[in-house]
């Protein structure tokens, strides 16, 4: 309790003194930010690091389960990252260690409509080898296992201003982890995402596809006859506009399982992220992206304006047409009503003609001023008379 409260004061200065740093920055947007489940094909930019904390609570037949994560990516290259995480455990101080390396085609960084990407996954353990009961009080059993991953998006901001979206693809070879020892796994994910100017909503969905591998307790599958559906929707929030917190909730839609030993998949699972930026320098997508939502700003404001200008001419042109109405009427009143009436329509005509005034000033001021081409022309016409 007394560590506690001496770490109070620490902690609240450092959010104090991340506050006055970030809050007067622009949005720090990586190239690279993606779904909670598919990560986009751009890569992050040489020399770009970003340090993550995550937690992952997920609910299966054979019970609940929380992962802390914490993990970091590093751009090695303009087409080249590397990203790394591992999960603390109460066994050992190191468990489950992942590590992706990621190469990107071309054209990464500009702001690409269609982009693909190649991964090297390499899984240095999973939780039940960290959890075994061989398993050392000091140390996991680390029972590495490689696979490749294939990665493609459509950002469609690229073709048009007016669309603020990206669709994902992910074709892999792992879909839990900590099925690994047990399975042979088939992973499909796909992906749309509505990417705002800080913040976006995503929906993912997947499905992923086992063959259970021989072992002491039978021969195994032949093929893969279990099979599971999910969903993902979630969304990302800029903190500061530059840290991030990507949420999402997990849930299986269907499965189709053997009555023999079946497979047990996640029902139910929320994950949260934290995102930090460490080293961030901006590359063209970021910028290109940027602009394009300025842009677009810029443009509803002058069309707000517009408009009102718009209406207030309409307005008076309304008005005009009412008070400037068939004068046979007036011919039925008596002198004394005549008189009110003409005093009345001369104020308001009066009043029309200020707000006209104003109105054309602010047209004059909304639209660049032309050079005065019609009194050089009318001037020269008098002379040649």
């Amino acid at each position: 309790m007394h560590a506690l409260e001496s770490t109070m004061p620490i902690a609240v200065i450092g959010v104090v003194l991340m506050f006055i740093m970030t809050s007067g920055q622009t949005v720090n947007r990586g190239r690279d930010e993606g779904t909670l489940s598919i990560p986009a094909s751009n890569v992050m930019g040489n020399g770009n690091i970003d340090l993550f904390i995550a937690s992952d609570e997920r609910y299966s037949l054979s019970g609940f389960m929380f992962d802390p994560i914490l993990g970091a990516r590093i751009g090695i290259s303009d087409m080249m990252q590397l990203t790394g995480q591992f999960i603390p455990v109460s066994k050992s101080f190191i468990g489950p260690v992942e590590a992706h390396l990621q190469i990107t085609t071309p054209g990464n960084d500009n702001l690409r409509f269609f982009g693909m990407a190649l991964s090297a996954d390499l899984f240095l353990s999973s939780a039940p080898d960290t959890l075994s009961s061989t398993a050392e009080s000091d140390k996991p059993e680390y029972n590495p296992y490689l696979f490749p991953s294939f990665l493609a998006d459509l950002d469609w901001l690229a073709l048009s201003k007016l669309l603020p979206f990206k669709m994902y693809l992910s074709i892999g070879m792992v879909d839990n982890v900590d099925l690994l020892p047990t399975y042979d796994q088939i992973s499909l994910k796909t992906a749309l995402e509505w990417k705002m100017f800080q913040h976006s909503a995503f929906a993912s969905a997947g499905a992923g596809f086992y063959k259970e591998k021989s072992s002491r307790l039978g021969p195994g599958d032949a093929s893969y006859k279990q099979s599971y559906f999910w969903i993902e929707p979630g969304g990302r929030y800029r903190l500061f506009g530059r840290f991030s917190i990507v949420g999402a909730v997990k849930l299986a839609l269907f499965e189709n399982t053997k009555e023999n030993n079946p497979l047990q998949p996640e029902l139910f699972k929320i994950s949260i992220k934290v995102e930090a930026p460490l080293l961030f320098r901006e590359t063209n997508t970021e910028a290109i992206r940027t602009l394009i939502f300025m842009e677009r700003k810029k443009e509803k404001k002058s069309d707000s304006f517009e408009k009102r200008v718009a209406t207030g001419k309409n307005l008076i042109s309304d008005m005009s047409a009412a008070l400037m109405g068939p004068q046979d009427s007036l011919d039925a009143l008596d002198l004394d009503t005549k008189g009110t009436m003409k005093k009345r329509r001369e104020e308001t005509q009066k009043k029309m003609d200020e707000v006209e005034a104003l109105f054309k000033q602010l047209d004059l001021e909304a639209q660049p001023k032309a050079p005065a081409l019609l009194d050089t022309a009318s001037s020269a016409s008098r002379k040649s008379q």
